[in-house]
């Protein structure tokens, strides 16, 4: 069993000085991770393009594997190149983990803003935020892994509500904030709710609701709370 860094969440959230280009680049990064599949012989001629092939592979791996079986030989050998060429990209294993989680967190951060676009009432936006998120969560590929019972404990809670994932969220979320009305204090606390209750639905999703079920309970007792 690998040693993985137990701080998922904080590495999806983090960096957030990246957060606007990642959002205008993420259609150029898709079209480049579905070029050609070939192997190459560990010098490709843009660094970039490679950088993001191998991260498209470790992914792919995140999703077959699981996180705490994915490491740097399995991506090299999925990718057809040697581990040295993957270590020229990654400095080492958590760090291209860290980069994986954060891609696919960002990129459901971006579906989340553009969803949350439709509403024009705060209280539907929100409780349509949450629908949104857990579901993207929950399907995603890459960001299930971090709720499978072996990686998921205590060290992983903490990631969650950091600091940095409570400002990632103020950004992800601005446009609802804006339209509620809030101040940085307000919506700092209001992030630090959501993502606390988004937390609890992920690790204990009991009792089991259809998604119209949990928008009427996101409405009864998720809205009031956030005064909306």
């Amino acid at each position: 069993m690998r040693t993985l860094d137990r701080h998922p969440w904080s590495a999806v959230f983090g960096l957030l000085s990246s957060f606007e280009r990642l959002m205008t680049e993420s259609s150029a990064n898709e079209k480049k991770m579905l070029a050609s599949r070939e192997a190459w012989d560990g010098d490709p001629p843009q660094r970039n393009a490679a950088r993001e092939r191998l991260l498209e592979v470790a992914a792919h791996c995140v999703a077959r594997d699981g996180l705490t079986d994915t490491g740097i030989a399995h991506v090299a050998l999925e990718a057809g190149v040697s581990r040295p060429t993957v270590y020229r990209y990654f400095k080492d294993r958590n760090e291209l983990i860290r980069s994986v989680l954060m891609q696919a967190g960002l990129r459901l951060a971006n579906e989340v803003r553009v969803h949350m676009k439709r509403f024009d009432d705060p209280a539907e936006s929100a409780v349509e935020a949450m629908i949104f998120t857990l579901r993207g969560v929950r399907e995603n590929p890459v960001l299930k892994q971090v709720w499978n019972p072996p990686v998921f404990d205590a060290l992983v809670l903490r990631g969650f509500t950091q600091p940095a994932s409570i400002a990632f969220s103020r950004v992800a979320f601005g446009d609802f904030i804006d339209a509620a009305g809030w101040d940085e204090a307000e919506s700092t606390e209001v992030m630090e709710y959501m993502l606390r209750l988004i937390m609890s639905l992920l690790a204990s999703p009991d009792p089991k609701r259809n998604d119209q079920e949990l928008r009427d309970f996101l409405r009864r007792r998720f809205v009031p709370a956030l005064g909306l």
